[in-house]
């Protein structure tokens, strides 16, 4: 019993020790040093996998997750033509879940109305490319259909036809599962706690307070708190990525690009929604009249450049690590 509990003191210690010593390495983080600090923690191997997916839709649109990580939202109706790369979905090697969640196409494209048509179909291709090849060989990893259920046919009620097994519902899902091999590992949401469990009055309440604290960043044209907050994250992606310091500039330059321009806020309308197996938070926008806006941020603007104008949708994923109350409130996933 008593080595129990200094295993216990020890390794809360050890814990309060590294969430610390991460503070403070976020606390020296600015909008000129980001680019440095992040290229000084990527690494180089000589084999650098980057797993993508491509996703070849009929009748449907979509949403694509891995490792129940939001990777794309297709919510207009037409065909993808390039890959969507994973690899800040993926945090170590091994066994990889990835969902497809889908929708029927609009009502225009299809004679189904608001359901499956039979003949809706979806197909995952996926594949890496190793960036230190030259020349950019794909390789296959694995590939995934729908599944479908044959229905007879014909004269003589003796030809099969295959039809989409969702045919008739509104709505259907799956998940597969591949594996992959990569150099690196990433903490990601992985040491987080299971916000489902916890108190949702004061977990939304907490989600709103972050939301609120990201429209000041916005508003107020805050480039170096947004770079304290933004820094974990991004560092996953350049991790995960094997970037060069010129990538992580744009990298960063895109994430702070819409902090200067005149913004009209959208209506803060949100629904709340879990990711990562119920590690991750987001507030969605809760929009009924328009399918587009479904799985969006809620956090959202429109600005205007050349005349045009153009909405910008802020996705923020947070995230409660062990050890911490929520009452001290949430942080963006690493």
């Amino acid at each position: 019993m008593k080595k129990v509990l200094i295993f216990s003191t020890l390794a809360i210690s050890l814990l309060s020790c590294s969430q610390k010593k991460e503070k403070e390495m976020n606390m020296e983080i600015t909008s000129s040093n980001i680019v440095e600090k992040i290229n000084e923690q990527v690494k180089h191997y000589p084999k650098e996998p980057v797993y993508q997916v491509y996703v070849k839709n009929s009748l449907c649109v979509y949403e694509l997750l891995v490792n129940d990580y939001p990777i794309a939202n297709e919510r207009e109706y037409g065909q993808q033509m390039t890959p969507f790369i994973i690899n800040n979905a993926i945090l170590k090697s091994g066994k990889q879940k990835i969902t497809l969640r889908l929708y029927p196409a609009p009502a225009e494209y299809s004679r189904s109305g608001d359901t499956f048509s039979p003949n809706t179909s979806c197909k995952l291709e996926i594949e890496y490319v190793n960036k230190k090849d030259l020349n950019y060989n794909a390789v296959a990893v694995n590939e995934f259909k729908l599944p479908t259920k044959i229905r007879m046919a014909g004269e003589h009620n003796d030809m099969e036809i295959p039809e989409f097994e969702g045919a008739g519902k509104k709505y259907y899902e799956i998940t597969y599962e591949f594996d992959a091999t990569v150099p690196y590992e990433n903490e990601g949401w992985s040491k987080g706690q299971d916000l489902t469990k916890l108190d949702q009055k004061l977990l939304e309440k907490k989600t709103v307070e972050f939301y609120n604290y990201y429209k000041n960043i916005y508003s107020s044209n805050k480039a170096d708190e947004l770079a304290k907050n933004e820094y974990s994250s991004l560092l996953r992606d350049a991790v995960s990525e094997y970037m060069e310091k010129t990538d992580i500039k744009e990298m960063w330059d895109e994430s702070r690009s819409n902090l200067s321009v005149k913004k009209e806020w959208l209506p803060f309308n949100y629904r709340t929604k879990f990711y990562g197996n119920g590690k991750i938070i987001a507030l969605l926008q809760k929009s009924e009249s328009d399918v587009r806006l479904s799985g969006t941020s809620a956090l959202a603007f429109s600005y205007k450049e050349d005349g045009t104008t153009y909405g910008s949708f802020i996705g923020v994923y947070l995230y409660l690590p062990e050890g911490k109350k929520l009452e001290d409130g949430l942080e963006i996933i690493r």
